[in-house]
């Protein structure tokens, strides 16, 4: 049977694990992964229960088991991280969820730990187009439970050792046409796997990242003849060092324009309606105008003539620093 957690995952290796086919040994990369999530969920449902819009909250309901139900037959099984209640519903009556007065109030508590790129994207995005495979597991625990919203809360597990730790939280809202369309779409693949049909490989190596070793332990099956492509290139060892440093620092400037950017978030809102002093700082807020070309408008209106004495073209150099 198909796990909740494993629903936004490529349906081809949900069906090879089904079938029990060896890949290859798992990736100690992934496996730390999961111990470090396991390791910080506790914590961070301590920092949801008193940082989340509505708190205090109680937290409750930890590694609940849950079911989603099709055709009077159990379809999806999984485990929920918590749920929480505001602290006023505390008298509230709680019986497992069933029929219960306070039902309303209950939010759906999922935590997920990040790398800093994951976290980053996370923020920019929203966890619907950066991380849709938790998007669609919240979905199904929502409908399960017979809630209307979760919140999904990430923390930063590369956050700088100068602070303690950078959380981000996103608002979901159950979505029935999506939930419907997804257990469709996991029965109709439970039943291929139960009838052993193999389904064809939906991605690719070459445009999808998680279908690489060493994140996928199939792509040997799936992609027999696929190989990285090498890129022919001088061996220069002395230059190691700098490129390590190099890296560290641009992750550390990269964490810093963070910190500055939710700093200035944080003063802009405080001097929006009028000037405020801050000890010896006078702070306030200047509105200025910014005029800007719409090149991809102007390419559609504009003949080519007019287009080559209005755009100034140039070329740069980007460096890019990736494992070999």
């Amino acid at each position: 049977m198909i796990r909740i957690s494993q629903a936004g995952a490529c349906p081809r290796r949900i069906q090879l694990e089904a079938w029990g086919v060896e890949g290859l040994p798992p990736w100690e990369g992934s496996e730390r992964a999961f111990a470090e999530g396991n390791l910080h969920e506790s914590s961070i449902l301590e920092w949801a229960s008193k940082n989340l819009p509505g708190a205090p909250y109680i937290v409750f309901g930890r590694q609940q088991e849950v079911s989603i139900v099709k055709n009077g037959n159990v379809v999806l099984v999984g485990h929920i991280d918590g749920l929480a209640i505001p602290v006023e519903n505390k008298d509230a009556v709680i019986f497992g969820l069933e029929i219960s007065p306070a039902k309303e109030n209950i939010i759906l508590l999922e935590a997920k730990t990040l790398a800093n790129r994951g976290f980053q994207e996370l923020r920019e995005k929203g966890v619907k187009e950066a991380h849709p495979q938790y998007y669609t597991q919240v979905q199904l625990y929502l409908h399960s439970l017979g809630l209307n919203k979760a919140y999904l809360v990430a923390r930063n597990k590369e956050t700088p050792k100068t602070r303690l730790w950078d959380h981000h939280y996103e608002l979901i809202e159950y979505n029935k046409e999506f939930v419907e369309a997804e257990i469709e779409r996991l029965v109709e693949l439970n039943d291929m796997i139960e009838k052993y049909i193999e389904i064809p490989p939906p991605f690719h190596p070459d445009t999808h990242w998680q279908c690489r070793r060493p994140w996928c332990p199939y792509t040997h099956i799936c992609h027999p003849n696929w190989k990285k492509e090498e890129v022919q290139a001088v061996e220069r060892e002395n230059l190691l060092d700098i490129v390590e440093e190099y890296n560290e620092i641009s992750e550390q400037i990269k964490q810093l324009e963070e910190r500055q950017k939710g700093l200035k978030e944080q003063l802009l809102m405080s001097a929006q309606e009028k000037p405020i002093q801050a000890g010896g700082w006078l702070i306030k807020v200047e509105e200025r105008k910014q005029e800007r070309i719409d090149t991809k408008l102007a390419r559609q209106e504009l003949s080519q003539e007019l287009l080559q004495k209005l755009l100034k073209i140039s070329t740069y150099k980007v460096l890019k620093i990736e494992e070999a």
